[in-house]
């Protein structure tokens, strides 16, 4: 191994392990606030954030023109690129939140709620915000500075929520979030531009453009669809149901996104700028995107089924009686945020592949898709046909169009890939069953909630003992308990499908970094996150985008 290589390594294992304590950390924050605050709104508060969100969404996935990915790219030289980026970035964000202000009351109404209007002329705020956090955001995300992204978490967290719960007690209910989002957004940007060691100022270097927006534009164009995607749910049924029903449902997602949120930002931070210098050996490309694979289902399912299994007692105990009707539609999408997080890794190691172009297709065929299916779903069964719709297109068109995208860029057989997710899949289905049967006993929410929690995550503990320990880094392990895991390998690998481990192989000079130990990393305080397809954060690289 050259030291190049070893440093490489380091960095990326370094930078997971601080994603994932700052991840943890931060969504557990989030729970706490969500918790309070969902005690002092009513739904229809939340269901006129939520299609406001929509309408930001919308915008700010093209607020710089993904032109910024391109200085988180290991192979791309930030001296000559950045300062033509960091201009392309404020003027672009600056002219769409303008049209968006501009524009507030007819998208309101075409979304289906006048009362829309005002928040989105606060998160117009949020949308002239990205310009000019692109690029330092980028900058940390090329050196796997997630520390410094840690810190910017913090520090926007407590503003934010201050902000929240005041205005909320207030009474002023959508517009607390949106301004909570905007507060937390500036305070986090400031962070992070006090973080990077070089501040690029606005510049423009004609020969670059066009490189810079042949790569940006599809990517712009991909986030745009994929927030169409992710996002005409909330429209339809703004328009179809009611501002309640919109509430109860952003709910429901903004749970089932806790695994999509939290593994997706490590991805954004990792996955492009170690693919992208894994690339110049492909022959070892395969075996990292099998062990990116395994490692990112290995956390996404475990968080599935329990999230699926227990979704009853969990909104109960944590959001209140009022927010009941969350509850079967929670069961439904959490098993869209397991599908979607596998989408978001092969997205990230698309975009390191610098084929941009290909994730506008993936997308293109997703909304053809869902538009109808998500109509169907809502005249069928309303807030839980919507779920349903985002689980059947994301499991029966989005995955397996980037699956082929992936095999063609990377050359990561389909054999491979089912094979690294073969075991966590059994796993996890077993830890369901658990859970499921644990939580059913006559008993008080909190009660249920860990009996099932303990049950089916001593079922999936056991079954994926090996590899969970290796997702945290954990390798030297106790002699007794190695003892044990290597004794009882064959039958847990037996009820789980995987195959017997072959004797192991020197290996003489491994050059991809091993992202089986990453782990999520941490995203700004959001009140209601959501997963989204395409990754986002790799298009406007600044720690406030993920939603």
């Amino acid at each position: 191994m050259t030291d190049a290589t070893a440093g490489l390594g380091s960095r990326v294992r370094r930078g997971a392990l601080w994603s994932a304590g700052s991840t943890i950390l931060m969504r557990l924050a989030n729970v706490a606030l969500m918790a309070v605050v969902a005690r002092i709104v009513v739904p229809e508060h939340v269901g006129v954030f939520a299609l406001a969100m929509a309408a930001h969404a919308f915008v700010a996935s093209a607020a710089e023109l993904g032109v910024a990915s391109a200085v988180a790219r290991s192979d791309l030289d930030p001296e000559r690129i950045a300062p033509t980026v960091t201009t392309i970035s404020i003027v672009a964000s600056t002219a769409l939140a303008g049209l968006m202000a501009l524009f507030a009351e007819p998208l309101a109404v075409a979304l289906g709620s006048p009362d829309v209007a005002g928040p989105l002329r606060i998160l117009s705020l949020a949308v002239a915000l990205v310009g000019p956090f692109a690029v330092p955001g980028a900058q940390l995300q090329r050196e796997f500075r997630q520390s410094r992204v840690f810190l910017a978490n913090v520090v926007s967290f407590v503003p934010s929520s201050a902000v929240l719960v005041v205005l909320a007690l207030h009474g002023d209910g959508a517009e607390a979030f949106a301004w909570s989002r905007v507060v937390g957004q500036l305070a986090a940007g400031l962070v992070v531009v006090a973080s990077v060691s070089r501040l690029y100022r606005p510049g423009f270097a004609l020969r670059e453009v066009r490189g810079l927006l042949v790569f940006g534009l599809p990517l712009a164009a991909a986030n745009l669809l994929s927030q169409v995607v992710v996002n005409v749910d909330y429209v339809l049924l703004g328009r179809t149901l009611d501002v309640a029903a919109v509430g109860v449902y952003m709910l429901a997602f903004n749970v089932a996104s806790w695994a999509t949120a939290a593994i997706g930002s490590m991805l954004n931070g990792v996955v492009l700028p170690a693919f992208s210098r894994a690339r110049q050996d492909p022959e070892r490309l395969p075996g990292a995107v099998a062990r990116a694979t395994r490692a990112v289902t290995t956390v996404a399912l475990l968080v599935c089924a329990m999230t699926s299994a227990l979704a009853g007692p969990l909104v109960q105990v944590l959001y209140g009686g009022q927010w009941s009707q969350a509850a079967p539609v929670l069961a439904v999408l959490s098993l869209y945020g397991a599908v979607s997080v596998v989408c978001l890794l092969f997205a990230n190691v698309t975009i390191a592949m610098g084929r941009t172009g290909s994730l506008l297709g993936v997308q293109a065929a997703a909304l053809v898709a869902l538009v109808p299916a998500m109509v169907a779903g809502i005249a069928w069964a309303g807030i839980v046909g919507a779920g349903l719709a985002h689980v059947v297109v994301a499991a029966v068109v989005t995955l397996p169009v980037y699956l082929r995208t992936v095999r063609r860029t990377t050359g990561t057989s389909l054999r491979r890939l089912g094979g690294a997710v073969l075991p966590p899949l059994v796993a996890a289905v077993l830890a369901w069953v658990a859970a499921h049967l644990a939580a059913g006993v006559p008993a008080h929410d909190v009660v249920r909630l860990l009996l099932g929690g303990c049950a089916g995550a001593a079922v999936y503990g056991i079954l994926m003992a090996r590899d969970l320990l290796d997702a945290v880094g954990a390798h030297r392990l106790p002699a007794t308990l190695g003892t044990a895991l290597d004794r009882t390998e064959p039958l847990r690998g037996w009820l789980v499908g995987r195959p017997a481990a072959a004797p192991a192989v020197p290996d003489p000079a491994p050059t991809v970094p091993d992202l089986a130990a990453t782990a999520p990393a941490p995203t700004v305080p959001d009140p209601a996150p959501r997963p989204q397809e395409t990754p986002l954060a790799a298009a406007a690289v600044h720690p406030e985008v993920s939603r």
